[in-house]
């Protein structure tokens, strides 16, 4: 009953092993006690940390780029097992540099390099020698791709640019070759980019792989990610907040109702008059270290009040909270009384990032030029850095609701495999051709029949409508009344729509009185549940359907000739006398409050009554 036992990497969910211990446990008159829903350990790992995968980089307008894709099957043991190469068009010139260009990447990852050739050689099949071949480096490549680049001069007429991968199995790609003379912008490659379906230049070795033009996604994907926690404040996390006091200058605090419509948000009192604007600051923490070069996005809502609006607020930049670094960081933003959003960009250079020796980590907000007393308010904070790849993160709430989906599909299967009694309804088979299934898989199914039904029927009813699932061995004692535990169970799924409603459950009672007193004790009993669970169901109940025959203490149905309402014989019978007229009053001496008389303590005739007056009148 471990999840890892139930799913499998796919996220697959077998749970015919459970269902089939919880019935055979059910059947031995034994109870089951499961184990953990959510644990850390003996989990689909594989699974579930595939659901939080980065999500694949958005096509670009105009279409998906392409690329050339060469299909290498197996890993060699060489680098030259597997070889591509690019026939240049013109030849480079022995002596002079050049630069070339590839983005690249592979499946499974390994190792990338150039070795260009002078395929026109009169020695190009002897290998001899290194007159023939320039050697370039080889680069380790992933499954994302990566910027490639030679810088080389060439050692003889170089017209072939051979790439060698011949250790990576799997698919290589590779995509925006360029060859140029260093210091020019003369494109030696055709199609580099292969924005044609062109494959001309392209070709492989005597044992190389297939290739192929492609589409692929253009390019690594430039994204934010967020750097601080609880940045829309409805949380009580502040450790991405923080201030400074001087003298009781400053009072942060995160509360409910200051926020921009009413939600929680940051309150920061301040006291005016200070002799300069960093004598209160306020500080957004980033939880990495930043760096130059590093493109940050900062965002907020803000207002303010009192002497606080009008005011004009610098940032700086700092390393952690009071760690100056520079006096200029994401601008400076004007406080009002109404409410704003603040955004902006800004790119950390070596002022803010102390020449790299140290990044920094906070944007300090100088909170002291006000001239008097008042409060800012800010809200919905954003703080986050541009990264790129070739998939996009999962947000927080993306993640959030990717494993809240999972964890409902696992608990709510384990729930269902473990609920005793949800019985299947009932379908046609081939070689039923008398009766039709509306529940049936190629019909309507098993949940829209029911509430395609209830639709139409209220649809083309009267508004004051009730609408009954009706249905017969609801008191069976066989099951423990499990066909009515069923039914009450399927109502559920059907009114799960939030559409669908029923209003009540009609039971079919065709049932008997039996001689033997064992059975009868186990049929009224299974009577008694069922009409219990009825009215745990809420809804209204009915008994649409009633007769009930007799069955001897040998289990044989009586036929109607052969009852007789005459127990005792005529000539025997010598009356019956009731022992009380009134119910027994609570300090009676005898049976002390029962309901023993044919009428109540008032004098009020009782059912019982027309039940004895019947019976002495043969009816």
């Amino acid at each position: 009953m471990k999840m890892a036992s139930v799913v499998n990497d796919k996220g697959e969910m077998n749970f015919a092993t459970v269902s089939e211990f919880v019935d055979n446990a059910t059947d031995a008159g034994m109870s089951v006690y499961g184990h953990t829903l959510a644990w850390h350990s003996q989990q689909p790992v594989k699974w579930l940390n595939s659901l939080l995968a980065d999500k694949p980089a958005p096509i670009p307008e105009g279409g998906a780029n392409a690329c050339i894709v060469y299909d290498c099957g197996d890993a060699g043991a060489n680098p030259w097992d597997k070889q591509a190469h690019y026939k240049l068009p013109i030849p480079m010139e022995k002596g002079k540099t050049y630069v070339v260009k590839a983005r690249v990447k592979a499946d499974n990852g390994g190792d990338f390099g150039l070795w260009p050739i002078w395929d026109a050689s009169p020695n190009r099949d002897q290998w001899g020698g290194s007159a023939d071949v320039s050697y370039q480096a080889s680069y380790p490549i992933t499954s994302s791709f990566s910027d490639l680049e030679w810088t080389f001069e060439a050692p003889f007429p170089i017209d072939k640019l051979q790439f060698v991968f011949g250790k990576i199995g799997g698919k290589v790609y590779i995509d925006d070759l360029s060859c140029k003379e260093k210091g020019s912008d003369a494109e030696m490659v055709k199609n580099g980019s292969f924005d044609e379906d062109s494959m001309d230049g392209w070709g492989n070795n005597w044992n190389g792989p297939s290739f192929s033009i492609e589409g692929q996604a253009a390019g690594p994907a430039t994204f934010f990610v967020s750097l601080i926690n609880n940045g829309d404040m409805e949380g009580d996390e502040a450790s991405n907040f923080a201030k400074k006091e001087n003298a009781g200058t400053t009072v942060y605090e995160i509360t409910d109702g200051v926020g921009k419509n009413g939600s929680r948000g940051v309150k920061i009192a301040s006291n005016g008059g200070q002799p300069d604007a960093w004598e209160s600051q306020f500080w957004i923490v980033s939880n990495e270290v930043l760096h130059i070069g590093d493109k940050i996005h900062v965002a907020f809502d803000y207002r303010a009040d009192g002497g606080c609006a009008g005011t004009n607020v610098d940032t700086q930049a700092h390393f952690g909270p009071g760690e100056y670094q520079h006096w200029a960081c994401a601008g400076t933003v004007s406080f009002s009384n109404e409410w704003q959003t603040y955004d902006k960009i800004f790119t950390v250079d070596a002022s803010m990032a102390k020449q790299d020796d140290k990044g920094m980590k906070s944007i300090a907000f100088n909170m002291s030029p006000n001239a008097a007393d008042g409060t800012y308010y800010i809200d919905n904070v954003v703080l986050e850095i541009e990264k790129s790849g070739d998939g996009i993160p999962l947000t927080p709430e993306e993640r959030k609701d990717t494993l809240t989906w999972a964890m409902e599909k696992w608990i709510a299967g384990m729930m269902e495999a473990c609920d005793e009694g949800v019985y299947a309804l009932q379908h046609g088979t081939p070689d039923n051709t008398t009766d039709f299934f509306w529940q049936d898989a190629d019909k309507l199914g098993d949940l829209d029949y029911v509430r395609t039904a209830v639709r139409l029927a209220r649809q083309y009813g009267p508004e004051d409508i009730k609408l009954f699932i009706n249905d017969y061995n609801l008191e069976s004692d066989w099951d423990q009344n499990n066909k009515l535990k069923s039914l009450i169970a399927w109502i559920k799924r059907w009114e799960a729509d939030g559409v669908t409603k029923i209003d009540g459950i009609g039971s079919q009672m065709h049932i008997s009185c039996y001689a033997n007193p064992t059975t009868q004790a186990s049929k009224k009993a299974a009577i008694e549940n069922m009409l219990k669970l009825m009215a745990s169901s809420g809804k209204l109940c009915r008994i649409s359907e009633l007769d009930m025959g007799y069955v001897d203490a040998d289990g044989n149905s009586v036929k109607t000739v052969d009852m007789t309402e005459e127990i005792i014989p005529v000539n025997q019978q010598w009356g019956i006398c009731q022992w009380c007229a009134t119910d027994a009053p609570a300090d009676s001496g005898w049976r002390k409050g029962e309901p023993v008389g044919l009428w109540d303590s008032n004098y009020y005739r009782k059912h019982t009554y027309a039940g004895f007056a019947d019976g002495l009148a043969g009816k």
